[in-house]
């Protein structure tokens, strides 16, 4: 079935003439980098770990069909990342990025839906912009826990990923029936303790074992949340719902993704 349609060039196209559109609205004040299209196997072992800890849904949970999350990131522009920078609140082009950016991520799921369509494939999306857990301090589903599956980036501080286009920016996924991820590495019980521990060290949330935060990084929070052994997602929540009532993440304030 529709042999010779490079799905994923398809998908890469249609994201980026989407963002040019999208910054040529008279309304529309962000600039983006380069977008980033990531593919994760639904049936990789990372999701069940994932799952088994509570710190993510399951893509099957969400979408039984699904075989592939695609997850698309796009950063803000460097101008709008270094706006950020110190500081008590976040820059005014900050804040305007983190709610435009909401916009434009809904608008590229709709877009690699309608890709995907051409070739016959199923969709679902993930989640809402505004779906937040304020007792677990996050999303029920993780865009970014799916990026690290697909292989996008690593952890910072607070839960922010490090990619090869920088931490600052949107992530979106969708789920498809679609197999577009390539081959996942089966790891064991002991691997997935590992790989568990590790994404909880690069978090840098209090609960972890074995996590030191800088000088640096304690001075750059705005709410005291930081200390030398971690950072208190509890205090953080409460800071960050101070700037948005709806969605405290870390993402609205980012002092700390610096470091």
């Amino acid at each position: 079935m529709h042999i010779g349609v490079d799905i994923k060039g398809k998908i890469l196209t249609d994201v980026k003439d989407a963002i040019k559109k999208f910054e040529a609205r008279p309304d529309i004040k962000t600039r983006f980098g380069e977008p980033l299209i990531g593919y994760a196997d639904s049936r990789n072992p990372i999701f069940d770990m994932y799952f088994s800890r509570t710190i993510c849904d399951h893509p099957k949970r969400i979408y039984r069909p699904g075989n592939t999350v695609v997850v698309h990131f796009v950063p803000f522009a460097p101008e709008i990342t270094e706006s950020n920078r110190g500081g008590e609140a976040p820059s005014e082009d900050w804040e305007r990025a983190f709610n435009e950016s909401m916009w434009l991520s809904m608008r590229l799921n709709g877009v690699i839906r309608e890709a995907l369509d051409t070739v016959g494939r199923l969709s679902s999306c993930t989640n809402t912009p505004t779906d937040w857990n304020e007792e677990l301090c996050r999303e029920e589903w993780s865009h970014k826990l799916a990026a690290f599956a697909a292989g996008m980036g690593e952890f910072g501080p607070a839960g922010c990923l490090k990619t090869k286009n920088g931490f600052a920016g949107r992530f979106g996924s969708i789920i498809t029936d679609g197999q577009y991820a390539e081959a996942f590495e089966t790891l064991d019980s002991d691997q997935l303790e590992a790989l568990y521990q590790k994404i909880q060290r690069q978090y840098a949330y209090q609960e972890a074992e074995g996590v030191t935060c800088s000088q640096e990084m304690i001075k750059a929070c705005p709410a005291g949340a930081i200390s030398e052994k971690g950072i208190d997602r509890k205090i953080c929540q409460a800071h960050c719902k101070t700037i948005d009532k709806y969605i405290p993440s870390p993402e609205v304030c980012g002092k700390c993704f610096f470091y």
